[in-house]
């Protein structure tokens, strides 16, 4: 089996970051971890390409331009397709045009098994390319995080239920756990991310309890979100800046509670943030919107749960769980053991990559037809293809 991974962003790679995996300063990416699953399956070649591919391409420059790096990065597996007998997509910004390139190049039917992520298919956008276009029937698995979404994709997208199965999100829970010898502070909550975040609300919370101190790591690599922290005076017991990996393990250890403030939405906006609190065995509050529902958080089982933009809420809960340290200690133990009965990076990877096999297998037996189209030349216009769409929660 040859399998070909599609990862719209800058892939981290090599001895520097395999130094530091080993080190245990940085977590396992997950596309590395779905890699090792994958050749643990029998996967004879697992090529990873991102945006550096897509820049060492010079036909497709012209494309990133006009389409942006995720339809080009579709352009580029789909340029390739026929050395594979799969291709894991890790977003539907990158399926949805790789499939309407198989379409309209006469290659649906020679084309390898695809498994894809989607990530949040509620929006406006995508109802056109499922509904109308119907870029789900090149698909073989479409993946999602929230009850609500994949509702959606089979209640208002037409997919098939068994294309669209739920599964959980992910934390790397050899690197996210328990540390022994870090001292936690009582009076310390933190949060982070910037994913729909509601740092605002949790402000004004922060207000109502002085003796707490407050630390934010309100930053990401990938979201286009604004910093809702920046240009804002703070209150005197919250500050807000960016850590590293190792960093922010620290800061979830020292803390009594990790918040995690949103604004309604239907996805699962916050889960990243979320997983690695609960699989270092902390005590979590997170706002109960649409897309979190029940999917991770059972109030008072594993985590707290809080309306949106409930600031009085927020200092309740907080305050709750700053006074009761036993409360502290068996939430925080609960969501340990779910995400490791749930959520591990290994049991995600391991998921997927039974998807990819069998898709592959499936594949196998599909009638090929020749074709000469060229794919590249053939990426729909501008406007056609979405180039940006939410990569995780």
């Amino acid at each position: 089996m040859k399998v070909l991974m599609l990862v719209p962003s800058r892939l981290k790679r090599g001895a520097e970051y395999d130094a530091a995996v080993a080190a245990g300063e940085h977590p396992r990416m997950d596309y590395h971890a779905l890699a090792d699953a994958l050749r643990g399956r029998g996967a004879s070649v697992v090529d990873l390409a991102g945006f550096d591919e897509v820049d060492a391409d010079r036909r497709l420059r012209p494309l990133t331009r006009a389409v942006g790096y995720d339809a080009a990065l579709a352009a580029y597996g789909a340029a390739r397709s026929g050395s594979y007998d799969a291709i894991f997509a890790n977003g539907e910004n990158v399926s949805v045009p790789l499939s309407l390139l198989w379409r309209v190049t006469g290659r649906s039917r020679s084309r390898p098994g695809h498994v894809t992520i989607g990530h949040r298919l509620t929006t406006g956008k995508k109802q056109a390319f499922f509904s109308h276009l119907h870029a789900d029937r090149e698909m073989d698995r479409i993946f999602v995080y929230a009850t609500t979404q994949r509702r959606h994709a089979v209640g208002a997208l037409g997919i098939a239920p068994d294309v669209a199965p739920l599964i959980a999100f992910h934390a790397d829970d050899r690197f996210w756990r328990p540390l022994t010898g870090v001292a936690e502070d009582p009076a310390l909550v933190s949060s982070a991310g910037l994913e729909w975040r509601d740092y605002p609300t949790l402000m004004d919370a922060a207000r109502s309890l002085p003796a707490a101190s407050f630390r934010f790591a309100a930053a990401s690599p990938w979201s286009k979100h604004q910093n809702e922290t920046e240009r804002r005076e703070l209150p005197a017991n919250v500050e807000a800046r960016r850590y590293d990996y190792a960093g922010l393990r620290d800061l979830y250890a020292r803390s009594a509670v990790v918040a995690v403030p949103l604004y309604e939405n239907d996805f699962q906006a916050g889960v990243t943030t979320l997983l690695e609190a609960m699989s270092m065995g902390k005590a979590v509050v997170v706002t109960r919107t649409t897309g979190q529902g029940a999917d991770v958080i059972r109030d008072g089982e594993n985590g707290l749960t809080v309306a949106p933009g409930d600031a009085v809420g927020w200092r309740d809960s907080i305050g709750r769980l700053l006074a009761d340290e036993p409360l502290r200690r068996r939430l925080g133990h609960s969501a340990r053991r779910w995400v490791e009965e749930n959520a591990t990076l290994d049991l995600w990877a391991g998921r997927i990559a039974a998807a990819v096999s069998d898709a592959a297998s499936a594949r196998r037996g599909v009638a090929t037809a020749p074709t000469n189209a060229n794919p590249i030349s053939s990426l729909p216009s501008a406007g056609t293809a979405e180039p940006a769409l939410s990569r995780r929660s």
